[in-house]
């Protein structure tokens, strides 16, 4: 039975992730996908592989996820803010249900397709709106965001984990796949210049100087295709100039300069303004405030600082957590939360520091964290438990954290 199990269980990991992006068409799919690991995981998780989690990264994200449960439990806010709670569970409970497989392929091929379904998806909706549609204005982006299958920032997040996976799954030399997975590559940075996605045209842009970096030997024609995208990105902002006003404004007022228009229509300046306001608050250095309560607290911030009615009406609507998950888990758990998280990060950088993917992933996480809260959406959690799978499990199976796969 157990040899049945163990046969079974890395494809539904596999489905698992394949599904993340169809949430809101497939909601009861993947929680039914995380009960039958959790059922299975009893059966075919053995010592050897309990082993791979006795490693000071892992341990101290789990002191940090325990000192979350505790704050909450202590300071009787358990149950409200057992919604994000559960969502940084999921994260590390992942690592933890991932310890039974052996190697990385599956994993990689399932964010691989993942991405190639959620992009056709996304594409045939969009080809089905603009001929619903009277008029279609391409750097209208308001009718882009209506035919993606997810929130923009997560699907721009999705490409660039299945770009890192593509260029970690070509061969050192030859191979009949190399040419899909450069495709791969390819078709992903398009589509995230396509949607717009600022965060992700900025993490690419930086992990594909990174790569040139460290010493791979990976197929020359690789080195190659990342310089090309790279100068392709950067002679697209510099030659069009609706693109660059696109990314840089997202508005229609572009007279004060860039910094001046960008402050004035990013809502993020609001938001950490206000973020800012809340953290002045008694005992949020101590104990925080608690995530439910530090979410109300922003919005009577928006009641009292915005002062357009249209605005703020908007910012009231849309509920604006803080958009910063280090700010976040200040607010929400205190000082020592927030060291705790940000240690762990500090930790896994010092000895991942020499290899190029974990070096790619950490900086990727951190980058999406410094603008949206992950840990508030449950394909969020998803995503950060693929990155700590990688930093995390391939720590323990190689000592010398290369993070090389055959």
């Amino acid at each position: 039975m157990r040899i049945l199990f163990a046969s079974i269980y890395p494809y539904v990991f596999l489905l698992l992730f394949f599904t993340i992006p169809f949430d809101n068409y497939l909601r009861a799919l993947p929680n039914i996908l995380l009960a039958i690991l959790a059922i299975l995981f009893p059966f075919i998780v053995r010592k050897n592989h309990i082993l791979r989690l006795k490693r000071m990264p892992t341990i101290l994200l789990g002191v940090f996820v325990g000192y979350l449960v505790l704050n909450a439990l202590v300071f009787g806010r358990l149950e409200e803010d057992w919604v994000v709670l559960k969502k940084v569970l999921l994260s590390l409970g992942l690592v933890v249900l991932y310890i039974p497989i052996d190697g990385f392929k599956k994993i990689y091929k399932a964010v691989i397709f993942s991405s190639l379904a959620a992009i056709v998806f996304s594409l045939i909706k969009l080809v089905m709106v603009v001929n619903a549609s009277d008029s279609f204005n391409f750097l209208d982006s308001a009718i882009i965001i209506e035919a993606l299958l997810t929130e923009r920032l997560y699907l721009g997040l999705l490409c660039v984990l299945s770009i890192l996976a593509s260029y970690q799954s070509m061969r050192d030399t030859y191979h009949p796949d190399n040419p899909y997975y450069v495709a791969n590559i390819i078709l992903n940075v398009l589509f995230v210049l396509l949607i717009v996605s600022r965060i992700s045209i900025i993490v690419l842009l930086v992990i594909f100087v990174l790569s040139f970096f460290y010493k791979k030997k990976r197929l020359p024609q690789m080195f190659f295709v990342t310089g090309g995208f790279l100068l392709a990105i950067i002679l697209t902002f510099i030659l069009n100039n609706d693109l660059r006003n696109q990314i840089f404004y997202s508005g229609s007022q572009h007279n004060d300069g860039l910094i001046e228009n960008t402050l004035a229509v990013e809502p993020r300046a609001v938001i950490w303004d206000c973020a800012h306001q809340v953290s002045k608050m008694e005992g949020t250095l101590l104990k925080g405030q608690g995530f439910t309560q530090t979410n109300r607290e922003m919005l009577l911030c928006y009641e009292t600082s915005v002062e357009d009615e249209r605005k703020q009406a908007w910012f009231l609507s849309q509920k604006y957590n803080t958009h910063n998950q280090f700010i976040d888990f200040y607010l929400a758990c205190g000082a020592i939360g927030l060291l705790l998280f940000l240690g762990s990060i500090v930790i896994l950088f010092v000895r991942n520091r020499k290899a190029y993917l974990p070096t790619a992933l950490l900086f990727t996480l951190v980058s999406f964290a410094l603008v949206e809260n992950l840990f508030h959406r449950q394909i969020g959690a998803y995503y950060v438990g693929f990155i700590f799978i990688m930093l995390l499990i391939a720590e323990a199976k190689s000592e010398n954290t290369a993070l090389n796969e055959p």
